[in-house]
Parts: C-alpha cells; structure tokens; sequence
C-alpha cells in the first residue's frame, strides 16, 4: 500500500448501498477532504472488486494518471445517480452538470448500477444510518 492509497488516506470505509439495502460496494470510502478528492483512486494499486470511493463535492472526474479503467457514477444531492459512465479509459474525463457527489470503483463493482438508482453510504459502525464522515 503506498502512501497515496486511498485506505491510507481515508482509513475507515463503510458500505454502499441502493435504496434496497442491497450492497453495492463492501468497502466504500468517503472524502470531503481536499487531499483525498484530489488523489481519488489514482495512488490505489489494487482496484479490487468491492472497493469504491465516494467524492463529495465533485461533478467532474478525470483518470489522468491512472492504470486501468473506473465506473463512475454521479449523484444528485440525496444520492440518485444521474449518470452512469461504465468504463473511463485511463487519460480521459468526465462530468455531469448538477451531480453532487461521483462515486468511482472498478467497473465490475458498478456494472449493475444505472441512472435512477438511489445510493447511501453506510459508515461500518452503524448500518442503518447514514454519516457525514470523511477524512482528510
């Protein structure tokens, strides 16, 4: 693990979830901190399934630096996804006027996510809540 690694960065991950309750992503980040939004995923070498990160304020992503392809999601406030980029090509960009928050993972962890599904972050303390956790 390097020293940019996002569980370096953001130590305590909880989990994503759709509106359901059924788990998107096991072990989900989530930066506020300028740090952390800055890096994102780029000094993460193991983009495992299961592993996402949720960006908060961010509308805009690009994968400048990075290895291999993320799905990115945009959300509007209150977590809908308002777009679903499927698989961003390293070097490349992208955005979405209105979205809130971008949550990024491997493409495998996202591929069953689209537009119109409702995503909370649930800290691993506590699984029926939602929190305003970040870090750095």
């Amino acid at each position: 693990m390097g020293p940019l690694d996002i569980a370096r960065l953001c130590p305590s991950p909880g989990t994503l979830t759709d509106a359901a309750g059924e788990v998107v992503a096991g072990r989900c980040h989530r930066t506020g901190g300028p740090l952390a939004r800055a890096v994102g995923l780029l000094g993460t070498r193991d983009l495992s399934e299961g592993l996402a990160l949720w960006i908060e304020p961010c509308a805009a992503v690009h994968t400048l630096g990075m290895r291999a392809p993320v799905s990115c999601l945009f959300l509007a406030p209150g977590g809908r996804v308002l777009r679903a980029v499927p698989a961003l090509g390293p070097g490349r960009a992208a955005w979405c006027p209105g979205a809130r928050a971008v949550v990024e993972a491997a493409p495998a962890t996202l591929a069953a996510v689209g537009a119109g599904t409702h995503l909370r972050w649930v800290p691993a303390t506590d699984s029926s809540a939602t929190s305003d956790i970040r870090c750095r």
